[in-house]
């Protein structure tokens, strides 16, 4: 007879990663930042994401510098998310083998990684319902005041300060010093967070010819825009902004891009396409975009027509029975979210 412990597979010992937390100043405010990398121990025990979720990162833990310097990859958030709503994600890129940095936009509120979330969770169920589960519409009922100047310019900018204040820690940490590769960085976002790795990878706003903004749409968009307060979310469709935005004061008559050379590679997930026709004509890094079929999704249409733009390697991925919050960890607490939108981590455990 053989013993019972002899068929017991031995559990697999994952990589240990470290985190490390910052508050710096990015674009005049002071953020909290984290900081993800490979590590060799368990630093100050596991480490607590303001109560969000629970992941397998060590406070502080010794950084394993067997193999650095490591390649960066920036994280930036979906609109109202946080720094810390994708844990299961940028930890295992982390044990993968790059060290990973996410911030909070100024637009963070569903989740803060510190201090008390600013929007609650029946204030996220009721625009859900009241959106009759259109994420479009669901995200203007959330946060109207945020969306109805259709200026997104300061997510852009935000990323590459980051970027910035990181490679000065890199070379005067005591912990980071000398562990991230300069010339080896990479972006990944969520949502809005995916415009904002498609804007640093070079999207052009290039509104500068008279036909790139059609007069009387322009004036059409400027009458709503006067009494922006009062749309509907039917009226403010997420969707169209595409076809406007060289209506916008902020790129109207201009040729604007955000592009950070620095940048290497991008992976946009589920992104929001804040661009007109023609924006990725001239981006020739490596681009994977990934995107669900589920029905609170964003739109694949505008998807497919980056894609088609792109130059350099690109990657389209759509996964079945998947949707836009698939992503983020900080749904997971909300059980009433788990029945109403396919595609939650934990059916995949």
């Amino acid at each position: 007879i053989f013993p019972l412990a002899g068929f017991a597979r031995k559990k697999e010992q994952k990589p240990k990663i470290g985190i490390r937390t910052y508050e710096l100043e990015i674009e005049g405010r002071v953020v909290p930042v984290a900081v993800w990398y490979p590590a060799i121990n368990e630093g100050r025990g596991l480490f607590d994401y303001n109560g969000l979720t629970k992941g397998s990162a060590y406070l502080d833990a010794t950084p394993d510098r067997t193999k650095a310097p490591y390649p960066l990859i920036v994280f930036s958030h979906g609109m109202g998310g946080c720094g810390y709503q994708s844990v299961f994600y940028v930890e295992n890129l982390a044990r993968a083998g790059f060290v990973v940095s996410a911030m909070d936009h100024k637009d963070a509120g569903m989740c803060v990684m510190k201090g008390k979330p600013k929007v609650s969770v029946g204030k996220v169920l009721l625009a859900f319902l009241k959106g009759g589960g259109n994420l479009s519409k669901t995200v203007i009922l959330l946060f109207k005041d945020q969306v109805r100047d259709i200026d997104f310019t300061y997510r852009p900018r935000e990323l590459k300060w980051l970027i910035d204040r990181l490679l000065e820690l890199n070379q005067t940490d005591p912990m980071l010093k000398g562990l991230i590769d300069p010339e080896k960085i990479g972006a990944s976002g969520h949502s809005l967070g995916g415009f904002t790795t498609l804007a640093i990878a070079g999207g052009e706003f290039d509104c500068e010819s008279p036909e790139k903004y059609n007069s009387e749409l322009c004036e059409r968009v400027k009458e709503a825009l006067s009494h922006r307060e009062n749309l509907s979310p039917e009226e403010m469709a997420l969707a169209r902004v595409p076809e406007v935005v060289c209506c916008l004061e902020q790129y109207k008559g201009k040729k604007i891009s955000f592009k950070d050379p620095r940048v290497k590679a991008i992976l946009p997930l589920g992104p929001a396409v804040f661009f007109p026709e023609g924006a990725f004509k001239k981006v020739s890094i490596p681009v994977m975009i990934i995107t669900g079929t589920g029905k609170f999704e964003v739109p694949f249409e505008p998807i497919q027509r980056v894609y088609n733009e792109l130059q350099g390697p690109k990657y389209v991925l759509r996964l079945k029975k998947v949707d836009h919050m698939t992503i983020t960890d900080m749904a997971l607490k909300i059980p009433f979210a788990r029945l109403v939108l396919p595609g939650y981590r934990w059916r995949y455990k």
